[in-house]
């Protein structure tokens, strides 16, 4: 698997930017960082409590993250040049959107992490609406997915990274499985 360039100027400086906003005002925690891989390509699977989300996970990784977002961002235009200037890509969320998986398909191939919200909307809880997505991804490309827990104490932002989770097997069975296991070890990270 190739290594992926460095991000782009606009990225690494929103990255800045929106970490120095997150550390001094809103006191972002970061747990867990020995579990991200140093190098090479891996899904990323998160809980979704706010919008504020992709940036609070965009900044707590220490490496470039390319997330699935819904479509509706990019209809702005303005949304949906930062959106890509900050790497993340459209999917339909009511819809089987194969462009999308091909697209993050693609991306981990360049050895890129992609991220998905595997919850597939913002919820206060794993108990309902957990999909599939984020097993399929790892599972389909042979790639380690990191749990990553987001949760909010007060002002303070906190985000967990667990242990990579390795995909067994290519059936339904084991993708729900690893859908199983990703659920129940951002339950353990979550306080």
């Amino acid at each position: 698997m190739p290594k992926p360039p460095p991000p782009p100027p606009f990225y690494r400086f929103a990255n800045v930017l929106v970490g120095f906003v997150l550390r001094r005002f809103f006191g972002l925690r970061v747990h867990g960082l020995e579990h991200v891989p140093a190098s090479g390509a891996f899904v990323l699977g998160a809980n979704h409590i706010s919008s504020w989300d992709p940036p609070v996970v965009g900044v707590a990784l220490p490496r470039e993250v390319h997330f699935m977002a819904k479509k509706e961002l990019f209809e702005s235009w303005l949304i949906g040049r930062i959106s890509r200037g900050l790497r993340a890509f459209p999917v339909d969320r009511d819809a089987n959107d194969i462009g999308a998986i091909k697209e993050a398909l693609r991306r981990i191939q360049q050895g890129h992490a992609v991220g998905v919200f595997f919850e597939g909307t913002r919820n206060r809880g794993l108990d309902e609406g957990v999909h599939q997505g984020a097993a399929f991804l790892a599972q389909r490309a042979g790639v380690p997915l990191l749990p990553t827990a987001i949760w909010r104490e007060g002002r303070a932002f906190h985000v967990a990274f667990g242990k990579p989770l390795v995909p067994e097997g290519k059936g339904r069975d084991e993708m729900t499985d690893l859908t199983h296991r990703l659920t129940a070890q951002v339950r353990e990270l979550l306080p």
